[in-house]
């Protein structure tokens, strides 16, 4: 769904379409527990949320992070994973979610 916000640039004004997030989706960011919803990243992981967390790491996370990803958590879909947060004692939230380069492709 879209809004409409205005902008003033100098003299001219014009109106920009700003993009809302719909409402299951704040539904499932907020039972997921991710803050930002405007985060590209939270954007991400919804629209893959029903990936295993193996088919999502070797689409958008570097491939050694399987060396440290328990087996069991390979199998949980992104959403499955997400709401669990740790498995076997691995934050697998923190594999999904950091944006630090080292776990980015």
């Amino acid at each position: 769904m879209k809004g409409v916000d205005t902008a003033y640039f100098g003299i001219h004004l014009y109106s920009v379409a700003v993009e809302q997030p719909d409402k299951a989706f704040e539904d499932w960011a907020k039972q997921c527990k991710l803050g930002n919803l405007n985060s590209p990243t939270t954007s991400q992981l919804y629209e893959y949320r029903f990936l295993t967390v193996q088919e999502y790491i070797a689409r958008f996370r570097r491939g050694k992070i399987n060396q440290v990803l328990p087996e069991e958590a390979k199998t949980m879909t992104v959403e499955e994973a997400l709401q669990a947060g740790r498995v076997a004692q691995i934050n697998i939230r923190k594999l999904l979610t950091d944006n630090r380069e080292k776990f980015q492709k």
